[in-house]
């Protein structure tokens, strides 16, 4: 089967569209079918896995958005039509409904080739961004969205609680579920308590530690975190947050930081590239935080499951299909920090039970394999063509 796939975002970047892009990519390629990308990012296949250093990425013209970091802008005119044709697609998954999006659709209806689309994200809750978050700046959003894809054949969501907003919104067609996936062979707890200490020592953590992986940005609601984790260290000094990413809320956090007195506590950092540093991030850590409502189905998350991380997250979108409170993690009330720093001492100060959230979170991650998601993936793509 030949597969294109567009998305305006790609690696370099790293978002849970770009992690979900990628692997699907490599895994639909290691069934045999031949993929190309399109994309807008700056010098893709610099980052490309070496055993995947032969998958063809197409960049399209494109300038940067300016309005967020990293982030490029193209004009859909029809400027991958012409190696669409040469390609001669059996079926095209577009990613995103921006720019490239569009150039997706438009090889679809000029080739008479199958459109799917996947929508990922509750895009309303990334509105400040450019100024648009106001109520006719959402209705406005949602109202797009729903337009972008009506026009494809095959509408895919990772979570039924985004698949729900876009029918309320205007979607004419409905929703299939497909789960984001995750490498569990790749993202797996360490083997004993000694690589578990030799980890933390690499990363400067002397006893229990949290992790938030991920992207820097207010949607993130990260100031709930640092709020509770400031409420956490007086009663669990040797407690350690690790903040592991980049974005353009970090200079804030580690102003709010200072102001609350736990900079010192606190590890930022930075960007961190895809690959083994993110499993280790995660493997000398004992929870994954994280306070965000804007979250649908994170791939972070379920990375962290996968390595054995209970989670401590609020009851928001996506969230409370991933997450089963009281068996892999605890939801904590929303925009709460005492009510997030309780469950998260409750929960570090029970090793029985720490242990025990370990274990059903890398139980439950297994259902979001690669294998299991990517043949679901394919039989859809049958059945449509």
């Amino acid at each position: 089967m030949k597969i294109a796939i567009f998305s305006d975002t790609f690696l370099p970047q790293l978002n849970g569209v770009v992690t979900t892009v990628y692997q699907s990519a490599k895994s639909l390629i290691d069934l045999g079918h031949d993929v190309v990308i399109f994309t807008i990012a700056k010098d893709p296949h610099k980052y490309i896995d070496e055993k995947y250093s032969h998958i063809k990425i197409i960049t399209l013209p494109s300038i940067p958005a300016f309005i967020y970091p990293t982030l490029r802008f193209t004009v859909p005119v029809g400027f991958a039509y012409k190696q669409l044709k040469k390609f001669k697609p059996d079926i095209i998954h577009t990613h995103t409904p921006f720019a490239v999006g569009w150039e997706a659709v438009i090889g679809a209806k000029m080739l008479n080739v199958p459109l799917v689309g996947t929508h990922h994200t509750f895009y309303d809750d990334y509105l400040k961004h450019v100024k648009m978050d106001y109520k006719w700046g959402r209705n406005l959003s949602w109202k797009y969205t729903a337009i972008y894809y009506n026009r494809c054949d095959l509408i895919l969501s990772p979570t039924q609680s985004l698949a729900d907003a876009l029918e309320t919104q205007g979607l004419k067609k409905s929703v299939n579920i497909l789960r984001n996936s995750l490498d569990t062979d790749f993202f797996k707890p360490t083997k004993n308590l000694t690589d578990k200490s030799n980890l933390k020592k690499d990363r400067e953590i002397k006893g229990l530690s949290l992790i938030f992986q991920g992207r820097l940005s207010y949607e993130k609601s990260h100031d709930v975190v640092l709020k509770a984790f400031a409420l956490m260290i007086k009663k669990m000094p040797g407690l350690t947050l690790v903040m592991a990413g980049d974005g353009p809320e970090r200079g804030n956090l580690e102003k709010l930081a200072e102001e609350l007195k736990i900079k010192d506590k606190i590890i930022f950092t930075g960007f961190v590239p895809y690959g083994e540093k993110v499993v280790k991030n995660y493997q000398a850590s004992d929870i994954y935080i994280t306070a965000s409502k804007s979250e649908n189905m994170p791939i972070a998350i379920l990375e962290a499951m996968a390595v054995g991380l209970p989670i401590i997250t609020v009851k928001e979108r996506g969230l409370k299909e991933i997450i089963n409170d009281g068996v892999n993690g605890f939801f904590a009330k929303t925009d709460n920090p005492a009510d997030m720093a309780k469950k998260t001492l409750e929960l570090l100060s029970d090793p029985v039970l720490l242990k025990k959230f370990s274990k059903a979170s890398r139980k439950l991650a297994l259902q979001y394999s690669h294998g299991k998601i990517t043949s679901d993936l394919e039989k859809k793509y049958t059945n449509l063509i």
